[in-house]
């Protein structure tokens, strides 16, 4: 690339004709990634490639602009203009750098079993999950199911090589961290995971896993079957569904103790555990964003109060 080239691309990106209309199409990206946050463009290619030309413009435009506010408004104008930029550009500057370099998953864990997340440099064992859930007469005229749950503690353990790396304990507002990885279990994504024991005809068993979040669904000679949800903290029956003439119909219940008969099968509760969903993330652009953000309060503080004082400087003179 020519130096030409380079100098006319500056020019374009100093002009206040491209900077302007790149900060409302960056405002108006920005607004609907905020009301639609899937797919998560903050995280998109383009999305901070926009934010560095943004970035790259406002610097370009404050270099054209050092002679004029020099000149015009004194060296303290200057100061708090080039302090609330830099701010500005820092801010611009982790952004993007939290964009390229963090994540943010979120992972349903079951009790006993260990989820392996991508990137991650451990895996996250649930090794149990306590539920304290409030009583009606603590609350008659509160809907139980609006409300958090009175204790909800995610046992966890981190493993690497099938070794622990740390044993700790995060609820919702009180979250686990390890090597600027944050674990933040989710404050109502709780729930039971089971399975089914299907008997045949001819008296053979099987095993179903059932995820709540992704029910399979089952045949049974012709007829179909799903079945989504634990129903009973005490008693623990399961509602099981077909579907007929294009409705859902409900066949039944079935517990672990008692099996309900469909188109000759027999289907019973199986082993239940709970499970919790749970965010994993990384910040590491919060210092870099913290920084920006005092040099731009900064900058405006010295901005707003001590612009004046070269012009005062001069009248002083003048008068003398």
């Amino acid at each position: 690339m020519s130096f030409s080239l380079l100098t006319r691309a500056a020019r374009l990106l100093a002009s206040l004709k491209v900077a302007i209309p790149l900060l409302v199409v960056l405002t108006v990206a920005t607004i609907v990634g905020s009301l639609f946050p899937e797919p998560d463009i903050f995280r998109s290619t383009w999305y901070l490639t926009l934010l560095g030309l943004q970035g790259i413009s406002l610097l370009l435009v404050t270099i054209l602009h050092i002679p004029s506010i020099l000149k015009k408004k004194g060296r303290n104008a200057l100061l708090g203009v080039i302090t609330t930029h830099l701010g500005i550009l820092v801010l611009i500057a982790g952004v993007i750098y939290g964009g390229f370099t963090g994540f943010r998953h979120q992972v349903k864990l079951i009790e006993g079993r260990a989820t392996v997340v991508p990137g991650l440099p451990f895996v996250i064992h649930l090794d149990a999950l306590q539920v304290e859930e409030y009583r009606q007469e603590d609350f008659p005229r509160m809907n139980l199911a609006a409300l958090p749950k009175k204790q909800q503690d995610s046992h966890l353990t981190l493993l690497k090589n099938g070794e622990p790396l740390l044993s700790t304990v995060a609820a919702p507002g009180r979250p686990a961290q390890y090597e600027g990885i944050t674990l933040l279990p989710s404050v109502s994504d709780t729930g039971w995971t089971f399975e089914l024991i299907i008997t045949d005809p001819i008296g053979r068993e099987s095993t179903i896993a059932v995820l709540p979040w992704a029910p399979p669904m089952i045949s049974l000679g012709e007829r179909r079957i799903v079945t989504h949800g634990v129903q009973g903290a005490e008693t623990r029956e399961i509602e099981i569904f077909s579907m007929e003439d294009g409705e859902i119909v409900s066949l039944g219940f079935a517990r672990s103790d008692q099996s309900l008969p469909v188109n000759g099968y027999q289907v019973a509760l199986g082993p239940v555990k709970r499970y919790t969903s749970i965010q994993v993330y990384n910040r590491p652009q919060g210092p870099v964003l913290v920084l920006g953000s005092i040099l731009m309060f900064a900058g405006l503080v010295w901005h707003f109060y001590f612009r004046h004082r070269d012009r005062r400087k001069e009248r002083r003179t003048d008068n003398a």
